[in-house]
């Protein structure tokens, strides 16, 4: 067994920051999404910003680039060829051959398409459909779609186990009401034989934001990176990491169960932004995207703590779990995301600075490299840069993006703010339009968005800024774009819709839900316990089939159920046909 690691400070060597000064690098931030390795070392990164894929030497200097239809979201490199998935309102696997520089093939399938994973025998290509929330099975040759398998809520990525017999897939967010005890978001395995789902594994309570996903080498053990949310108690402070914290989920592939979470934390300082996770069995490495830190862990020690551990159900509450086995090494730059380890060495770009680190896992010695030197920030990138920077937050354990995660939309649970009283908890919203749609909270107690901002800051991060980073959230939230319903057909409205708006315009929604935003801005009394005299804000109903569960406390999981179980601004009856219907023509809004 190794040594436990110490805590040292970290060495950056003389190659920080070097820039490839001969090379005209874009103006706008590349927004580096993922990022994979080549035969040569020669690095691949899908950039998001600038909707293209670059190829890097090892020193940094651009090689080439292929401009990609929708934003790229990943890509994996086997045997010569880059698969790189993108999506706007389609979602596409688009192979590359790396050594004419052609692009083979560009096959659609499914809006939101992204985490590219290869088969075991590098014959298949998995791609999860995030927004159709399906996995696609693509034959690697032809790009033929093979095979397409339900999952649950946004799967964003997947893990293969080294048999090649399971796909474990992360679902992003919780699929169920909100107004109950236990919400969490799952792990769907699937059986690659059959391709068929043959288990959902919930979390730790509170799991929600599944962003990274890995499998031991000897394939015992999945591990995933997620954001845990405190949702059962009142948002009065963070000490102790009283409202969100960052784990780790392990489950047992020899039970498909989960072991538990442990917590990346310590007692007085957060690991705030948890994001994508590796295992090379002999470190497990975590990327802290708000905190601009990688997690170093030994892993075997990690294993003997975690099988040991007397009550597992407790243990993502340990802050002490990590002490003595983790290393929490800063890196250069803003925002690390998703990276890729190989031969002991990390290679780790991050989003918001488009800066590449190289660090040696050995000797966490980090060398690094600005890709993209001459990039300039608009206000609104500034404003999206601080929504998801931790170290403004007290003690670093959580930024905007913790509550509003996925391009500030909900985490898909209540929270029990103090802004109208105590024991009273709320679902999440979206902050879509909401400075075109004031009021602001469901309770309607924020006059306009940019009130909410400055208390977020204070009240839920317990912290002060400048007022220009204020102003650059408020321009960010402002930036904000609606994604196409995946419930379109072509962009159109399907048959069902169709008949549903019919059914909406039967039964007077607009009466409410009117005007481009599907909102009359005003306060109604509707509905069951309704808390204040004036009612409830009328929220918009523009991208609701991603903002479940619905209405003021989560209680109906879907839309259906806001029709035809709580009967949501319904007098009388209504049929089954008619609230599917219905339902239908609000998800495609």
């Amino acid at each position: 067994m190794r040594g436990l690691l110490k805590i040292a400070p970290i060495i950056i060597s003389a190659t920080l920051l070097l820039c490839a000064a001969e090379v005209r690098t874009p103006l706008r931030p590349m927004y580096t999404a993922d990022i994979a390795i080549t035969s040569d070392g020669s690095l691949l990164l899908a950039n998001k910003g600038t909707s293209e894929v670059t190829l890097l030497d090892k020193e940094g200097k651009r090689l080439h680039s292929w401009s990609i239809d929708e934003p790229p979201t990943g890509v994996v490199v086997v045997e010569g060829k880059a698969y790189v998935t993108s999506s706007y309102d389609r979602g596409h696997l688009t192979c590359i051959d790396l050594g004419d520089n052609s692009i083979k093939y560009s096959t659609q399938t499914g809006m939101g398409a992204c985490a590219p994973t290869v088969s075991t025998d590098q014959s298949k290509i998995y791609v999860l459909n995030r927004y159709k929330g399906t996995v696609s099975e693509v034959d690697a040759a032809t790009g033929a779609v093979q095979r397409e398998v339900k999952v649950l809520r946004e799967p964003c990525d997947a893990a293969l186990s080294p048999d090649g017999r399971y796909l474990y897939v992360n679902n992003y967010l919780p699929a169920q009401r909100a107004d109950v005890d236990y919400v969490a978001a799952d792990v769907s395995i699937i059986g690659c034989g059959t391709f068929e789902k043959i288990k959902d594994v919930k979390l730790s309570n509170g799991s929600n934001a599944l962003r990274g996903i890995t499998i031991s080498p000897d394939g015992k053990y999945v591990f995933v990176s997620h954001n845990l949310g405190r949702f059962q108690v009142p948002t009065s402070q963070l000490q102790q990491g009283w409202m969100n914290t960052n784990a780790v989920s392990v489950i047992d592939t020899s039970t498909q169960t989960l072991i538990g979470s442990m917590s990346i934390d310590e007692p007085d300082r957060g690991a705030g932004g948890i994001w994508d996770i590796a295992c090379d069995g002999e470190y497990l490495v975590v990327s802290q995207s708000g905190t601009h830190e990688v997690s170093i862990i030994n892993y075997k020690p990690m294993i003997e703590k975690l099988l040991a551990y007397p009550d597992r159900e407790k243990m993502d509450y340990d802050l002490y779990f990590m002490r003595g086995i983790r290393q929490r090494l800063p890196i250069a730059g803003n925002g690390p995301r998703n990276m890729e380890l190989k031969d002991g060495v990390l290679y780790l770009p991050t989003y918001f600075s488009d800066t590449l680190n190289v660090v040696n896992l050995a000797d966490s010695k980090v060398s690094a490299i600005a890709y993209n030197p001459d990039r300039v920030e608009s206000a609104a990138d500034k404003g999206e840069r601080a929504f998801n920077d931790a170290v403004l937050c007290f003690q670093n354990w959580q930024s905007c993006n913790g509550c509003h995660p996925g391009d500030g939309r909900t985490d898909g649970m209540n929270w029990d703010l103090m802004n109208d009283g105590i024991g009273n908890p709320k679902n999440c919203k979206s902050m879509l339009f909401s400075f075109e749609t004031p009021k602001n909270m469901i309770s309607g107690i924020r006059d306009h968005a940019g009130i909410a901002v400055r208390a977020g800051y204070k009240f839920i991060q317990f912290c002060d800024v400048e007022e220009s980073v204020a102003q650059n959230v408020d321009e960010y939230i402002k930036s904000l774009k609606p994604l196409p319903s995946p419930y379109l057909v072509d962009g159109e409205l399907s048959e069902k819709a169709v008949q549903g708006r019919k059914v909406y315009e039967k039964y007077g929604c607009a009466e409410c839900h009117s005007g481009p935003y599907y909102t009359d801005m005003k306060m109604h009394r509707i509905g069951e316990d309704v808390e204040f005299d004036a009612g409830w804000d009328t929220p918009t109903l523009r991208e609701v089939w991603r903002t479940a569960p619905y209405l003021f406390d989560g209680r109906a999981a879907t839309m259906e159920e806001v029709f035809t179980i709580h009967k949501h601004g319904i007098e009388g009856k209504i049929s089954r046909k008619d609230a599917e219907a219905l339902a239908e023509y609000v998800n495609s809004l």
